[in-house]
């Protein structure tokens, strides 16, 4: 019999069957694997395409990453107002300046006159700060242009032109043309410059300054305004060279602001890279940058002092000077202490020599005997120069043979020390002074030997010559030490015999002075003396001519001068001390 179910029980069975079925659901059947062969048979159809191609033109852009190494920019100091940068080591510019003792460089501060073209001997300044040279040398003696730019002689070589800048203006804002040149060297010339003979060159130059002829009749002129032309009287290959002396004023200056304007700073207009702010005769003068100056001498330094100065060893050791030397003249105990200082003796460093003495005799036949060859040589013989430079000047000069120092360009010291003709010889200078007709001296006047403001070492020296004349040949002269002008003016009508400085050819530069160079921050820096020193020389000196077939004249290093009957005596090589920078320190 059937079990009856009632409807609770069947709900029940129905709810957990449902529930049974749902986890069976939720529950991963075990996997049934079923190994089986399939062989498939497929036709394969062969399928060919055919290939068109087109031209395309395809643009592709490539991005590359490069990594780009950036230096850091070196760092620098201030500029100043040409625009010149200076290094990162320089000191601030109020005190980049040249602090120069005395009035004026030189020992010139008692000349009467401001600018070069009054008067050359007699000036009071002895750098052309203020003025434009035509040309000047660089430190490797080549000639460079400074007021012109570039030069070129005629095919006959009667003339050379000279292109001017055009950038160039004077301090009062005009433009600076050919005719200012041309106003400057008649004005000169035609007043009895003391140095007229040194352009003689120049087409009627000495009839001009004779007075011979007008200086209208002076061979320049203005082709057009930036273009001088100058005229010769024969081919003269080193024309260029000759103007570096040549500094140029301003038109009709001396008319319109008169007399000594080159001496008044209200007065005064420059063309150079300065311009004079104050001067006290015989006292000071200082010089500040000419601002409106465009030319090529651009300077580091900003300011131009020549003011007394404290000197000597303790005034440098103290920071009072920018630098000392050391020579002839130093005390033995201030040389001992500079040896023995390991500062001081590291701060110094050799100088150039820059300048020869000499004695020189007038030969114009004004002065009996001083004309005939055998008396110059037998006074030339009767000078054992070798002995007395070593004692008189202490190993800080040496004997010479020829006019250029050594190192200079073109010094053939030892070629002309073998054939000096000047060798000492007593017994073969009475030979020849009595050869002459003056037996022991008997019969020879008594002359005068003028000395151009002599050293005392200077001094030194003629005194011993004057006592080696009297001992060897029986002659006897005088010893007239003279200053500067006095010298000058008298040396040719006046002075038999006379004994200078021979610096025109070396002298410290006379515009390669103000190359740029600057002081550093460091205390000392070595190598500045040597800038402040290098020398110049003009054309020609050292060299020799020949012609081509135009007539035109071309340089040859290496001529032989050989100075007989005139005794070139030595040349002096200071010991420069550190130059200390700035202010006093």
């Amino acid at each position: 019999m059937a079990q009856k179910i009632s409807r609770r029980e069947l709900v029940k069975g129905a709810t957990v069957t449902a529930a049974g079925l749902a986890l069976a659901a939720c529950t991963k059947p075990a996997p049934e694997v079923v190994k089986e062969t399939v062989v498939v048979k497929e036709e394969v159809e062969k399928e060919v395409t055919k290939v068109v191609e087109v031209e395309k033109e395809v643009t592709k852009v490539v991005e590359k990453v490069v990594e780009k190494v950036v230096e850091a920019t070196a760092p620098t100091g201030p500029t100043n107002v040409w625009g010149v940068t200076l290094p990162a080591d320089a000191l601030p510019l109020e005190e980049q300046y040249i602090w120069q003792g005395g009035g004026a460089p030189g020992g010139m501060s008692a000349g009467g006159y401001g600018h070069i073209m009054e008067a050359l001997y007699n000036r009071t300044f002895e750098h052309a700060g203020g003025q434009e040279t035509l040309t000047t040398l660089d430190l490797d003696f080549n000639v460079i242009g400074v007021g012109a730019e570039s030069w070129q002689v005629s095919e006959d070589g009667s003339y050379w032109d000279f292109k001017l800048r055009k950038e160039l203006v004077f301090s009062d804002g005009s433009p600076l043309t050919a005719h200012d040149w041309i106003y400057t060297m008649r004005w000169s010339l035609a007043r009895g410059y003391d140095f007229a003979w040194y352009y003689f060159d120049i087409k009627n130059a000495s009839k001009v300054t004779a007075g011979e002829l007008p200086p209208e009749d002076l061979g320049m002129e203005a082709v057009d305004d930036y273009t001088l032309r100058v005229y010769t009287e024969t081919t003269i290959p080193y024309l260029p060279a000759v103007f570096i002396w040549f500094e140029v004023a301003k038109k009709d200056i001396w008319e319109t602001a008169g007399d000594n304007w080159a001496l008044d700073p209200k007065r005064y207009v420059a063309s150079g890279p300065w311009i004079l702010k104050e001067f006290e005769r015989g006292a000071r003068s200082t010089w500040v940058p000419n601002t409106t100056y465009q030319g090529v001498r651009k300077p580091y330094i900003t300011e131009v002092r020549e003011w007394p100065r404290p000197a000597g060893l303790p005034a440098y050791m103290a920071g009072e000077v920018h630098g000392w030397s050391i020579g002839a003249a130093t005390p033995a105990a201030e040389i001992a202490l500079v040896n023995a200082n390991p500062v001081l003796r590291a701060e110094s460093h050799p100088g150039l020599p820059t300048n020869t003495d000499y004695m020189g005799f007038n030969t114009t036949g004004k002065f009996e005997g001083l004309d005939n060859r055998d008396v110059r040589v037998a006074l030339c013989k009767a000078i054992d120069k070798a002995n007395l430079v070593g004692e008189i000047f202490k190993g800080f000069s040496y004997p010479t043979y020829g006019i250029l120092p050594k190192g200079f360009p073109n010094d053939n010291e030892a070629e002309l020390m073998e054939l000096e003709p000047n060798v000492y010889d007593p017994e073969a200078a009475k030979q020849l002074l009595s050869k002459a007709g003056y037996p022991d001296g008997q019969g020879f006047p008594k002359y005068e030997v003028w000395m151009r403001a002599p050293s005392a070492q200077l001094q030194a020296l003629c005194q011993a010559i004057q006592a080696r004349w009297k001992e060897h040949l029986g002659i006897e002269v005088e010893l007239r030490p003279s200053d500067f002008q006095s010298f000058t003016s008298n040396l040719k009508e006046n002075e038999p015999i006379y004994g200078e400085l021979f610096s025109g050819l070396f002298r410290p530069g006379h515009v390669p002075k103000y190359l740029p160079f600057h002081w550093p921050s460091s205390a000392q820096r070595s190598g500045l003396g040597r800038v402040l020193y290098r020398g110049q020389r003009p054309a020609g000196s050292g060299k020799a001519l020949c012609r081509d077939e135009k007539g035109r004249g071309h340089a040859l290093p290496g001529r032989r001068v050989l100075w007989a009957a005139q005794p070139l005596l030595h040349q002096p090589v200071a010991l420069q001390q550190g130059w200390r920078v700035g202010g006093a320190q």
